[in-house]
């Protein structure tokens, strides 16, 4: 129910695999369309040799990096991120997460809860 309380370890939120099967990138939502009115917080784990392919959609995206290095790449730029980095994604720009590194890369990733 929308604006209740809510409480979650990450570890509770099933993991999905968002990306036709592949393996190596996790998404778990924790706050979802049924907990808030306004946005979606979801946490992805993209284990080594994970990527989220080049996309693009009408809503942004606010990104900040909790473990791990990897490269983002945001309309024609490229910015490698680690721990600690925040990153805003207008809406309609294409973007890509490549994890080269030998180690896990955790995420949190808002979006703006669709209109229906």
């Amino acid at each position: 129910m929308v604006n209740q309380p809510k409480i979650i370890h990450y570890l509770e939120a099933p993991p999905q695999y968002p990306f036709q099967g592949n393996t190596k990138v996790r998404m778990r939502i924790l706050i979802g369309e049924e907990d808030a009115p306004t946005y979606i917080m979801r946490i992805f784990e993209v284990e080594p040799g994970g990527v989220i392919p080049r996309h693009e959609h009408p809503w942004e995206h606010e990104i900040f990096i909790l473990k791990g290095r990897m490269r983002v790449r945001i309309g024609e730029e490229e910015y490698e991120v680690s721990e600690g980095y925040a990153i805003y994604i207008p809406p309609n720009v294409p973007h890509e997460y490549i994890n080269d590194s030998n180690e896990t890369v955790i995420f949190i990733c808002t979006i703006p809860k669709q209109k229906k």
